[in-house]
Formats: structure tokens, C-alpha cells, sequence
């Protein structure tokens, strides 16, 4: 199992359990309890948990907003299934807008495997260098950065954004409530993405099921303003019919555990 991986299950089992133990953890990855301690040091150095004696406890949601970097040790497989399923409604020579965020970037690396004649337009730095050495047409919008994500935000990213009208924009979200719509936790992230939704013909929202169910601070898009939600298969029924039910597409795919590594 490589080191990303793992990392990305102790994440996962924190999640379900609140809490871990380090011989617990060598046990299950036949692993040395060294190994074990030194994973949870990088990811309490990267905020992502908190160490205590024997093991580690989660890291409270409500105050924490995950770098990019954090963000890509956790559910790999599910944003690798994610964008491969994104990757089916692309077609050559679209004109497509991609948000900041590591799903979005695991669908500019498919379609740097897969395309040859794109127009892209993106707020994220990450992306922008995924794909600078392709033939594709790039745009990066400029914005204020955002040092912890990559992602270029601000009214200099809303004023490029909104010169151009998109085939498809493919957006992130922290947050995806049956009540409040597609969140963000920062406001002005969120007006970016909002210029995003009103700039393309087809909008489509990559968020893995952790995301399902909550709301975060600022909105940037209403259920019936986004036409398709794609996830993976850990979301939960109950969200999913109700979802269907307001009259929302929703794809939920498959998760292959041996695509669990990073590109």
C-alpha cells in the first residue's frame, strides 16, 4: 500500500470512528508502529488530525477549511471515479470552465490522457500547470490568490470570468444541502464559482459524498440552478432519493480501492 493511500484510510476511519489507534493501524496496513506514528505527524502537521497518546482523534469540521495539498490525501478513489465519469460529458473542441480543487484537477489530468483540441478557461493554479504543456487553449482568470488552495478568487477573477460564455463548467463544493444548495466556506470563493455557474450553458458540480448533506457558509448555487451532481457510491440513499425526488440529477459511481493513489 503506498503512503498516500494510507494516509487516506486513517483519514477515512477517523471519520467513521472519531478516533484511532496506532497499533490498531500497523496491525491493519501490516505496518511498524514507526510508520504508523509518522503518518499521523504529517497529517496533525497538515491539520488534518490531532495526536493523542496511543493513536489520534479527528479534527473538528467546523474549524477547518483543508489545503489543496491536505485535501488530496483524502477519498482518492472516489474523486479518480468522480472524474472519470466527468470526463463522458466532454467532447472535443468544448469551451469548458474548471474550478480550483483537487476533483477538478483529477479531471484536467483525464483530459490532458484524453483530448486534444480544448478551450479551458480556470481559477486554480494546480490546473493551469497540469495543462500548460498541452495543446489545448488556456486561460487563467488572474484573481487574488489563495495560498492554502491555489485557487484565484476576487472580483479580477469574476470580471474574466464573466467576458466569456462556456460549453461546461465543472465546479467543487464543500458543501451540498438539500435545503441551502451548493455551499463554499468562503464568501468571496463563492462569488467566483457564481460567475462561473452564470457563464456556462451546462453546469456540473464534482463533490464526493463526504460533501453530501451540509451546508458551509456562502452559496454559490441553488439545487435547480446546477444540472448534474456527481459523486461516488458512499452517498448515503436516504440523500440520494430525496435529492431525485426535487426533480435533481444525480450520478453516483462506482469506487475502484486500487486507483486509491496519487497522479
Amino acid at each position: 500500500m503506498k503512503t498516500a493511500e494510507r494516509r487516506a484510510k486513517i483519514l477515512d476511519l477517523l471519520a467513521e470512528r472519531g478516533t484511532v489507534r496506532a497499533s490498531e493501524l500497523a496491525r491493519l496496513f501490516k505496518v511498524s508502529e514507526v510508520t504508523v506514528r509518522k503518518d499521523l505527524a504529517v497529517l496533525e502537521r497538515e491539520g488534518l488530525l490531532k495526536r493523542v497518546h496511543g493513536g489520534a482523534v479527528s479534527q473538528p469540521r467546523a474549524l477547518f477549511n483543508p489545503s489543496f495539498e491536505e485535501k488530496r490525501y483524502h477519498r482518492i478513489a472516489e474523486k479518480k471515479a468522480i472524474a472519470e465519469e466527468a470526463l463522458s460529458r466532454v467532447e472535443e473542441n468544448d469551451a469548458l470552465l474548471l474550478d480550483a480543487g483537487t476533483t477538478t484537477l483529477a479531471l484536467a489530468q483525464g483530459l490532458k490522457k484524453h483530448f486534444s483540441q480544448l478551450f479551458v478557461i480556470t481559477n486554480s493554479i494546480p490546473i493551469a500547470l497540469e495543462l500548460a504543456g498541452t495543446p489545448f487553449e488556456l486561460i487563467l482568470t488572474g484573481g487574488t490568490v489563495r495560498h492554502h488552495s491555489g485557487a484565484m478568487i476576487g472580483p479580477v477573477a469574476v470580471e474574466a470570468i464573466d467576458r466569456f460564455q462556456v460549453d461546461k463548467a465543472f465546479l467543487g463544493a464543500t458543501g451540498v444541502c438539500l435545503t441551502k444548495g451548493y455551499t463554499t466556506p468562503n464568501p468571496i470563493e463563492a462569488q467566483t464559482k457564481r460567475a462561473m455557474v452564470l457563464s456556462a450553458a451546462t453546469k456540473t458540480v464534482l463533490a464526493d459524498s463526504s460533501k453530501l448533506g451540509h451546508a458551509t457558509l456562502a452559496r454559490f448555487a441553488k439545487l435547480e440552478e446546477i444540472d448534474e451532481l456527481i459523486t461516488d457510491a458512499g452517498a448515503p440513499a436516504g440523500f440520494v432519493e430525496r435529492f431525485q425526488r426535487q426533480g435533481r440529477s444525480i450520478t453516483v459511481v462506482p469506487v475502484d480501492p486500487e486507483k486509491a493513489d496519487l497522479a
